[in-house]
């Protein structure tokens, strides 16, 4: 088990509470990192990680209910209905939830936002919920400082060091809390460093022409959702465009 996935259980069963920050390079391997600490922390026998996506029914009714469609979300409105309308077991304070790609609505920039505003308070009692929450950006720096930095946030910054031809999926995580030490210099404490496999179970695959030609396990689940994220940030910033005072008037512009 990944020692990322042991300190969320530790978090859990003492209960305590801290937020993860898990920054790196685009497509360097985040949320992988992420992903794979959920589904090791929500081993059911401690060994063999659990990337369950599909509840299991029995006659029309929920017998199990799977992990990631309620431990994972990117857009405000999804996270804060997996937050309030918690499923099962989880209606009550449960190990981790991963905002996927958070710099992309807590940004620091949006700091006056009443939205980001709100859930920097909610970080607040955010414990009795959740032992962590993960957020994944290109940088923490891109996350609220009322994110960011709460007491003894957790970084977790991600390199490729440890790749290599024989093992290209090979990633490294190196997590710490950034403390203030002698003359109020601040200095890394580490936690864990750990390498870890970036490639996460299942496939999906299209041909030239966009069809899906295979489908299947954890990613086949997880890619389709990804690629919505990206539209999303556009019509978002053709809406802002749209209201710009300046920009917005622009009509039919060709190059």
């Amino acid at each position: 088990m990944l020692e990322g996935a042991k300190y969320i259980k530790e978090l859990f069963y003492d209960d305590e509470f801290k937020p993860i920050l898990v920054e790196g390079d685009h497509g360097v391997g985040k949320t992988s990192y992420a992903n794979r600490l959920i589904a090791e922390a929500y081993s059911k026998d401690g060994i063999k990680a659990n990337w369950s996506f599909k509840d299991k029914k029995d006659r029309g009714y929920i017998r199990e209910y799977s992990i990631f469609p309620y431990h994972i979300g990117f857009h405000p409105k999804h996270v804060l209905d997996l937050w309030i309308n918690k499923i099962g077991s989880i209606k009550y304070r449960d190990h981790v939830f991963h905002w996927d790609d958070a710099g992309l609505w807590l940004h620091s920039l949006d700091f006056q936002d009443p939205f980001v505003k709100e859930v920097g308070k909610y970080m607040q009692v955010v414990r009795s919920d959740w032992s962590a929450v993960i957020f994944t950006a290109i940088s923490r720096e891109d996350i609220s400082s009322k994110i960011r930095g709460l007491r003894n946030a957790i970084i977790v910054e991600i390199t490729k060091d440890g790749k290599s031809h024989k093992q290209p999926n090979v990633r490294t995580a190196y997590a710490y809390i950034l403390r203030t030490g002698w003359k109020g210099r601040p200095y890394k404490d580490k936690l864990w460093e750990e390498r870890f496999d970036s490639h996460v179970p299942g496939e999906y695959i299209l041909d030239k022409k966009g069809k899906v030609l295979k489908n299947e396990g954890f990613y086949g689940w997880y890619k389709p959702l990804r690629d919505k994220y990206s539209e999303m940030a556009k019509e978002r910033m053709k809406r802002k465009l749209d209201q710009h005072p300046d920009f917005g008037k622009d009509k039919d512009v060709k190059f």
